[in-house]
């Protein structure tokens, strides 16, 4: 009974202490009309203002992958070094500060008229949110737990998702000459400095954060950790297909079915709005948790559309494919997210982890696609093959994630069994 008092005094105060999630889903959704424009709308300004090669656009992708793993790793460790308790500058202060850097780096495709500018912000934008989303994801996550931690976590993903589809709508105004497209970065990037004023009403630091896994018997515990791990390799198998398809949907729609630049985004936004859908359900809907289910169908779904996207013979086609991708990546995303909050510390470092394997996925996919490219080299159908050939290699990859989850899936014998029993 003890036990139980001491539980519910320590949620109340979480509740009391913890930021509003009006505020960390407003931050969430206005940050992202910079962010998704800057990591993934970039692929699509690199093309349009400079002529970009498949190539060189996969290139790109890996230095987001690479920069962005390192960062979201030290997120925590470099959080705790420059702002927290006891420190003059708060993480909500630091979180701010964090806006005014996105926002000048966003500036730079204006201030260097020179394909050097995607690199540079590429490659300086990715590290900065490899810190920036672990630290929302912290003030978002902390004092909630089990059907509350569901329902923030569906808001937040919701945030983000929807102001994607919104984003890629949006940059289609600019992609009418190669010059309007260069102003797309630094006018969406212009969000974070207007999302600032939201960050003042967070606490100056994350709530505590408690064990959520206490709330469950030692064999959902077992369970949930098992889940946690077979998810995350789904993670890292969906930023995979992700990172390897999204560099080469500028040069698919351009070079081979001949779409207008200006519905190039538009289209690309049809797997943003499936995944909106699938976040919605897996918000909406708990029966899903405690249950293997999520790991058949979500990747069923991502291959299925990722091969439909890369092959397609014309635009419905395409946007056919692009809609069954984002079913599969919404589902993977949001189960993989709710037991990295749910079993353990709600942390900066927790949101730190998860966001490393979204980089995992980001760096590895790249290099699949650059490697189908180079396999592809003498092939008499070059502007096929290379997708056929990222695909093979994917479904090699993914049998190999399958192999891994398999094994992790199966429940490990308690070496304390018998003694207890005992």
């Amino acid at each position: 009974m003890t036990s139980v008092l001491s539980e519910t005094r320590t949620s109340a105060v979480a509740g009391l202490s913890r930021s509003p999630l009006w505020a960390t889903a407003s931050v969430t959704w206005i940050d992202n009309l910079g962010a998704s424009t800057a990591l993934i709308g970039v692929y699509f300004v690199a093309k349009r203002a400079y002529e970009f090669t498949p190539t060189s656009l996969l290139l790109l992708g890996l230095l987001q992958g690479v920069t962005y793993i390192v960062a979201a790793l030290a997120a925590g460790p470099l959080t705790r070094a420059l702002a927290g308790r006891g420190r003059a500058l708060s993480t909500r202060g630091l979180l701010s500060l964090l806006h005014v850097v996105l926002a000048v780096v966003c500036a730079l495709p204006i201030l260097i008229r020179s394909p050097i500018a995607m690199w540079l912000v590429v490659g300086l934008y990715a590290p900065l949110t490899g810190v920036l989303w672990p630290t929302i994801e912290s003030f978002l996550s902390a004092g909630r737990m089990g059907d509350d931690l569901r329902r923030s976590s569906g808001i937040f993903n919701l945030s983000w998702a929807s102001c994607q589809v919104v984003t890629f709508w949006s940059i289609a105004a600019f992609m009418t000459e190669p010059g309007t497209a260069l102003w797309a970065i630094p006018v969406m990037g212009l969000s974070h400095l207007v999302a600032i004023p939201i960050i003042a009403r967070f606490q100056r630091e994350p709530a505590a954060h408690g064990e959520a896994s206490h709330a469950h018997s030692p064999g959902e515990a077992a369970l949930f950790k098992r889940l946690l791990a077979c998810h995350r390799l789904l993670l890292i198998l969906s930023y995979v297909v992700f990172a390897a398809l999204n560099p080469l949907l500028p040069s698919i729609m351009d070079d081979r079915l001949r779409i207008a630049a200006v519905w190039a985004t538009p289209i690309t936004s049809a797997w943003m709005i499936s995944r909106v859908a699938s976040f919605w359900f897996m918000g909406t809907w708990g029966g899903w948790h405690g249950r293997f289910t999520t790991l058949i169908w979500p990747p069923i779904l991502l291959l299925t559309g990722m091969g439909a996207a890369l092959l397609a013979p014309n635009a419905w086609a395409l946007t056919i494919g692009l809609a069954l991708f984002g079913l599969g990546m919404g589902a993977i995303y949001a189960s993989a997210f709710y037991y990295a909050m749910e079993v353990g510390s709600a942390g900066v470092d927790a949101g730190g982890r998860h966001e490393a394997l979204i980089g995992v996925g980001y760096a590895i996919g790249p290099i699949l696609g650059t490697a189908a490219g180079m396999l592809s080299g003498g092939s008499s159908d070059p502007e096929r093959s290379p997708a056929v050939f990222t695909f093979g290699l994917v479904l090699l990859c993914s049998l190999t994630f399958a192999a891994l989850m398999r094994r992790w899936a199966k429940p490990r014998p308690d070496p304390h069994r018998f003694q207890n029993e005992s």
